[in-house]
């Protein structure tokens, strides 16, 4: 093996693993800012009291600017049931840090499932086995 060669699997070596714990990291403090996000003041409704069954998370790409989360789409399920969508923003904060911005929106029945067509353990997570598979 060339000299080259060795570089580049030492390279990979420390790499990998170290990206794969900063994704860890990255997707921790995204669980933890989700969990103190306050969903309704009147109920006193976090975070942490509703079920997610569906996580689309975008992250950055290493060649457009860096890693790290750029944004999230969680679907919820709360009590009664209801459902909402949690918007997470990377927002510019003091210096070169940024933080996530936790927009959160109820939806309807109808929209909730129109947004987890597709995902078929989205939709028995959020309706149960009867739900899923049926709009009424």
């Amino acid at each position: 093996m060339t000299t080259d060669g060795i570089l580049v699997l030492l390279f990979l070596a420390i790499f990998v693993p170290v990206a794969v714990l900063l994704r860890r990291k990255e997707l921790r403090d995204l669980q933890g800012s989700f969990d103190a996000v306050t969903f309704s003041e009147a109920e006193n409704l976090h975070g942490r009291d509703l079920r997610v069954v569906k996580r689309v998370t975008e992250a950055a790409l290493a060649q457009e600017g860096g890693g790290g989360i750029l944004g999230a789409h969680w679907y919820c399920v709360g009590p009664g049931p209801s459902y909402y969508v949690a918007i997470a923003q990377t927002v510019p904060s003091s210096g070169w840090r940024a933080r996530l911005a936790w927009t959160v929106r109820p939806l309807s029945a109808e929209r909730m499932r129109g947004a987890l067509i597709g995902d078929r353990e989205a939709l028995v997570a959020a309706f149960g086995e009867e739900g899923a598979g049926s709009p009424g």
